[in-house]
């Protein structure tokens, strides 16, 4: 009876995850069905094959997502003005991109277009990075034990003016969520690989970093790649630097 119920707690979680995901309830219960209809090696290599192909296909589409989001998805904002959080900074940014893009079209014929097209592009890639970091992904979190879990992680300027770290998680079917907070004061770059983590398939291409919160602690994050490594460290880094300059005087 103990083991059924951990089963049950498990397929939950396992339910509520492949649900925050987009996956369809009537599919969900098909192959919980399928899982406890299972009795042969055969059954189990089977349905081994069918999560491996599953596995691959979500990193494949995970992979073209970050790359759409990269090259597309960021203009919607800057057409917004939110670039600096809304309000008077976003419309100020924006006026100041659009300002570069008209005197982009002036200069079209001389020799400083690549100069300005080089700008535009940092800031269009800052502002995407603004974007997902607001909106929050999933990262493998390492604590001062060493233990890791998955959060659900955030940065943004909150209406102090600070850059605040948002951490969540949750637990059984989404009836127990954890929510933490902090100040975060700096970014930790090229943090040391956690042990064993290499062993891992792409384990190479891993990289790590830290952001230092304002009680002095350094929380450490994985990232699966180069690309997102630098997302978040130059994202955050951006952050800081924008609630520093709103800091000083005029």
């Amino acid at each position: 009876m103990a083991m059924a119920s951990a089963a049950t707690l498990v397929a939950a979680q396992c339910v509520e995850a492949a649900e925050s995901l987009g996956a369809e309830r009537e599919h969900l219960e098909a192959v919980v069905s399928s899982a406890v209809n299972v009795r042969t090696p055969g059954d189990i290599v089977t349905v081994t094959a069918a999560a491996a192909t599953a596995l691959r296909g979500a990193a494949t589409l995970r992979a073209r997502a970050l790359k759409e989001v990269w090259n597309i998805a960021a203009v919607i904002p800057v057409e917004k003005g939110t670039m600096g959080g809304g309000g008077a900074g976003g419309g100020h940014h924006h006026k100041q991109i659009v300002q570069k893009q008209q005197h982009r079209k002036l200069e079209s014929n001389g020799s400083s277009i690549s100069d300005l097209s080089l700008e535009e592009e940092n800031n269009f890639l800052g502002v995407c990075s603004q974007e997902l970091l607001v909106r929050g992904t999933e990262l493998l979190k390492r604590t001062r034990k060493g233990a890791l879990h998955w959060k659900v992680v955030s940065v943004y300027i909150n209406r102090m003016g600070l850059v605040s770290l948002k951490m969540k998680s949750r637990h059984v079917a989404g009836t127990i969520t954890k929510k933490k907070k902090g100040v975060v004061i700096d970014v930790c770059k090229d943090v040391a690989a956690w042990p064993g983590r290499h062993l891992l398939e792409d384990g190479e291409h891993r990289r790590y970093f830290g952001l230092r919160t304002a009680d002095h602690r350094v929380i450490e994050f994985e990232c699966t790649s180069q690309r997102e490594y630098e997302l978040w460290t130059k994202g955050v880094a951006r952050l800081l630097s924008i609630a520093g300059e709103r800091k000083r005087p005029l």
